[in-house]
């Protein structure tokens, strides 16, 4: 056991299992989760520092620039610190890649979607899936709730699955530490929120960059596990060419549903182009969703292996 702990290529890779087979059996209670506290702070330092609606751009720009590298700085040196300073690294660095890695919750959350949007009980499934997304629910439909619910877990596979366990496997603990905490600030500084329009631009672009590498590697883990044929006409055939409006397309096409479509942020109406397949998403069609996301997540995790047995082996 000491020799696996003191070797850094197997510390890893036992890590990376140890942290997957903890988030898929075992929730960590969110009272008590440490991102839990970091999504409270980072909601009161937007509270406290931004700007009024009387400052211009600039002035907002900078304050979400200065008070996200204040709060998060000191956190990720004092980890880093920490795990360069000791004996068994390895220690720390599992707990940090659990902590970082909360895609159970999501999971679990979209469970609770899945055995209520069925039954007829629509106020507590928008209360469920309200949990999962940042848009209002309160009008959705029993279909707007299925691709909300089949959107949001994919895109989360994507940014904190794969985001996580990718950034970890490549750049080590502090990159995947580094890259969570910016992508939990862009999220709590929502842009649609009319507020944060300005304030959250920094952490946005910030995240939007780190992104790109996770959404490379998830698309190429759908192909392994769909028709990739299918993957790339819809892909291609997608109206809206963004990043987003992309990964649900080639999702909805995999599956052959229809993704995407109007939303509604803080009582605005954002009219986004329907992507994926011609199909309207049915109740047969989350639980065909949560199976392949969980096969994606399998293929995953043997990709990040071979990567760090073959940086071991170069190293």
């Amino acid at each position: 056991m000491d020799f696996l702990l003191s070797q850094p290529e197997f510390g890893a890779l036992l890590v990376l299992w140890l942290a997957v087979l903890i988030d898929v059996s075992w929730q960590w209670p969110l009272r008590s989760h440490p991102l839990t506290l970091m999504r409270y702070l980072v909601k009161q330092m937007g509270k406290k520092v931004l700007p009024s609606a009387d400052y211009g751009p600039s002035q907002h720009y900078i304050s979400g620039a200065l008070a996200g590298l204040v709060l998060l700085s000191p956190l990720v040196v004092c980890l880093g610190i920490l795990i360069y300073m000791a004996e068994y690294p390895v220690f720390f660095e599992g707990i940090l890649l659990v902590a970082l890695l909360d895609f159970g919750y999501q999971r679990r959350q979209y469970k609770k979607v899945l055995s209520t949007v069925g039954k007829n009980k629509k106020v507590l499934t928008r209360e469920w899936v309200a949990k999962l997304v940042a848009r209002d629910c309160s009008t959705l439909t029993d279909v707007g709730v299925a691709k909300a619910a089949i959107e949001s877990l994919w895109l989360k596979f994507i940014y904190i699955f794969c985001g996580v366990l990718l950034y970890f496997a490549l750049f080590g603990p502090i990159a995947a530490l580094i890259y969570r905490l910016v992508l939990l600030t862009s999220w709590e500084w929502h842009y649609r929120n009319p507020r944060m329009r300005y304030f959250s631009r920094p952490a946005r672009g910030l995240a939007s960059l780190f992104v790109w590498l996770p959404s490379l590697f998830a698309s190429l883990v759908l192909i392994l596990v769909s028709n990739p044929l299918k993957v790339f006409q819809f892909a291609i055939k997608s109206p809206a060419k963004d990043r987003t409006s992309q990964l649900l397309a080639m999702f909805g096409g995999a599956l052959n549903i229809q993704l995407g479509g109007p939303a509604i942020y803080h009582s605005v109406k954002y009219r986004y182009p329907r992507v994926g397949g011609s199909r309207e998403v049915k109740y047969s069609d989350m639980v065909y969703s949560y199976q392949r996301i969980s096969s994606a997540m399998a293929v995953a995790v043997a990709l990040l292996s071979i990567v760090l047995i073959a940086v071991s082996q170069l190293s």
